[in-house]
């Protein structure tokens, strides 16, 4: 029953979210550039990640001159609407259900570098868009697990939204550095 509810909301989510992330959207060209002096044509797709609720994204391999110099994840990350989320509900539907788009770059050795969030979709949280709040990421390897409120900062009225973004973080640099 719980994995016939869960593939029930997975397909509700995909319906309701439609496209995929912009792979190619002008502020990660801007970055690549500004890191790598490299465009998008040094990207070489690694993996796709879609097995689970809160991850639609792809992971790329960063090379130039067949020398590999990172990673970067562009990803889809969905957060709950304020008070209307639980996998668990029968009720919950793709309107429980809001997203933003990301970017995180690492380097060679599997540490976070940069993020960004380039496209905000959800009505509350804008605030992790702030560069700023952003940096916290900077340097993170997965030794140590991101926790919000811990060694990640809070924001009020952005809970949920920083949990998401804090979770997805911790997902694909644990991923990244098991592989």
């Amino acid at each position: 029953m719980r994995t016939g509810l869960f593939v029930g909301l997975m397909l509700l989510i995909q319906v309701g979210y439609g496209a995929e992330p912009d792979y190619e959207h002008r502020s990660l060209k801007k970055e690549l550039s500004s890191i790598w002096h490299i465009d998008l044509a040094s990207l070489k797709e690694d993996c796709h990640l879609s097995a689970q609720l809160i991850h639609e994204g792809k992971v790329f391999t960063v090379e130039k001159d067949h020398q590999l110099l990172g990673y970067v994840y562009v990803g889809r990350i969905v957060s709950c609407r304020q008070g209307v989320c639980s996998i668990g509900d029968a009720a919950a539907s793709s309107e429980s259900y809001e997203y933003f788009d990301a970017f995180v770059i690492y380097n060679a050795e599997k540490v976070v570098k940069k993020v960004k969030v380039y496209n905000y979709q959800a009505t509350h949280g804008q605030e992790i868009c702030s560069t700023g709040w952003l940096k916290q990421f900077t340097d993170y390897t997965s030794e140590n697990p991101l926790i919000v409120g811990k060694n990640i900062d809070s924001i009020s009225g952005a809970t949920i939204s920083t949990q998401a973004i804090t979770n997805e973080i911790n997902y694909v640099t644990q991923l990244l550095h098991h592989n």
